[in-house]
């Protein structure tokens, strides 16, 4: 029997892929999120952005996954296009129970290389989903735990002694696919397709 999380579908965009030019045209601030929510809410999909400092992280449903990133990806290939490196930017999808392990694995990683905290990324995409109404039951209850999981794993880090450093929690992460089954020649075409060899962005022909 399926599990309520076999509705759930990401897209991973790899920030630390791309020269730190088109990092800051392809990352996403506030405004940015609340415009793309704003037109999940337009189109009825789901659609909730984690903005971390190395990858921006697309959660929707297998239902609603074409709707929803398909706007946003047209608009940062638009912006990114003639960048240099845009081709190497790579991106990775996962769908089930894998997108769990992504985003309770973000939850689990404490501070990213770059000192910014994943508890505070994961907070501020659930709140902004939470807030425009783009949050399903399933992914509601999973942004729930991510974020209980991030705050309480950033406490014991700041509390632990440092002559007794905890372990690292780990996770499987989700492997890079091509964007060919997710948006399939039966869906409406598009001048966008993410990658050309596995799991790079692209144009389409």
């Amino acid at each position: 029997m399926a599990s309520a999380t076999d509705a759930l579908h990401l897209l991973s965009i790899d920030l630390a892929s791309a020269p730190s030019s088109l990092r800051a045209a392809l990352q996403l601030h506030g405004d940015d999120v609340e415009h793309w929510l704003g037109r999940a809410v337009a189109a009825g999909v789901t659609l909730a952005i984690v903005c971390g400092p190395d990858s921006v992280d697309l959660y929707s449903t297998e239902a609603g996954r074409h709707d929803a990133f398909k706007p946003l990806l047209q608009s940062l290939w638009s912006l990114g296009r003639n960048l240099e490196g845009f081709e190497r930017v790579r991106t990775t999808e996962a769908s089930g129970h894998a997108v769990v392990t992504h985003l309770m694995g973000q939850a689990a990683s404490g501070k990213s290389a770059h000192g910014s905290s994943s508890a505070d990324a994961i907070d501020q995409g659930y709140s902004l989903a939470a807030l425009n109404g783009t949050l399903c039951p399933e992914l509601q209850e999973l942004f729930e735990l991510a974020s209980m999981t991030a705050h309480r794993g950033q406490a014991e880090i700041e509390t632990a002694p440092d002559s007794e450093p905890l372990s690292p929690l780990t996770s499987v992460p989700p492997q890079p696919s091509s964007m060919a089954p997710a948006y399939g020649p039966r869906e409406p075409g598009s001048t966008l397709r993410l990658r050309s060899g596995p799991g790079h962005l692209c144009r389409l022909g």
